[in-house]
């Protein structure tokens, strides 16, 4: 296919993704208004509108091309994309709701009720504008490739993998460039007890290593190629687009020191869980 055909056929389904983005968000609204809920029309108190449809284009950009070459019935896509999709958006809701309240306005059971259907709607528009229809893949086949145990043990070591790429990042980047910025509260960050941070974090790390449960069971590769995929999505859908729904909101020198903690701690975090879960073609040979 001619690339500008190609680039113009990815950029409007990408912008009927994050279009379908925004009007989840917007229903979700209606229904928490008619519940009597606290709701808000964005991802949080303190994104923008423009801001946050940018960044929701940018899903197509990212899981399109990737769903165009997965062979998957409708209902694998969408619970594929959905799933990635809302485990990285909600887990940042989630740190979002501790490290920067002012910008969470809203109960976080609320707010993640309201992810997940925005989150449901972009990921049907991906599954039917993108998705390429097949039964290639069989995910009960990919589980039993390994016993259960071995895949217990290589779920749980990917989740703490993050925990430590957190520390290790996560505190070098505080005491090198962000320290200022929290105990000033600029934008209304703030840092919750040690013991509150090692509980969301844990949380947060095995959110983000099930986001890409079904993707390592559903893509082949040498283990580099998974390795790169993963870690490369976790780091666009779980950092690129939390970051671009804060550029209103944040100081651009802290979004900038933030995007390369983030690319460090969850690029690691995809390249170990794939490493460890991920099914190589020859394994399948």
């Amino acid at each position: 296919m001619n690339p500008l055909v190609l680039f113009w056929k990815t950029t409007w389904r990408s912008v009927v993704v994050g279009i379908s983005y925004a009007l989840g968000l917007i229903l979700a609204g209606i229904i928490g208004g008619v519940l009597g809920w606290q709701t808000s029309s964005s991802a949080g108190s303190g994104t923008s509108l423009l801001p946050l449809f940018a960044s929701t284009v940018l899903l197509g950009f990212f899981l399109g091309p990737l769903a165009s070459r997965l062979g998957l019935s409708r209902l694998q896509h969408l619970v594929l994309w959905g799933s990635l999709i809302a485990f990285n958006l909600g887990s940042v809701a989630l740190e979002g709701a501790y490290f920067a309240p002012d910008l969470v306005a809203i109960p976080i059971p609320v707010l993640l009720a309201q992810q997940l259907l925005a989150t449901l709607a972009a990921a049907l528009a991906i599954t039917l504008l993108f998705g390429r229809r097949g039964t290639s893949v069989s995910w009960r086949a990919a589980l039993n490739t390994r016993p259960w145990y071995s895949w217990v043990w290589r779920f749980l070591v990917s989740a703490l993998s993050y925990l430590a790429f957190y520390f290790v990042f996560g505190g070098l980047n505080y005491s090198l460039v962000t320290r200022p910025y929290y105990e000033s509260h600029a934008g209304g960050l703030t840092v919750p007890a040690p013991e509150v941070v090692l509980v969301l974090e844990s949380i947060r790390g095995l959110l983000i290593v099930f986001s890409v449960l079904l993707l390592l069971l559903s893509i082949r590769g040498t283990r580099r190629q998974l390795m790169v995929t993963t870690g490369w999505l976790l780091f666009a859908v779980g950092g690129i687009i939390p970051l671009i729904w804060q550029i209103s909101s944040l100081p651009l020198f802290l979004l900038f020191a933030s995007a390369i903690e983030i690319f460090f701690q969850n690029f690691l975090t995809g390249a170990v869980a794939a490493w460890l879960m991920g099914i190589e073609e020859r394994a399948e040979a």
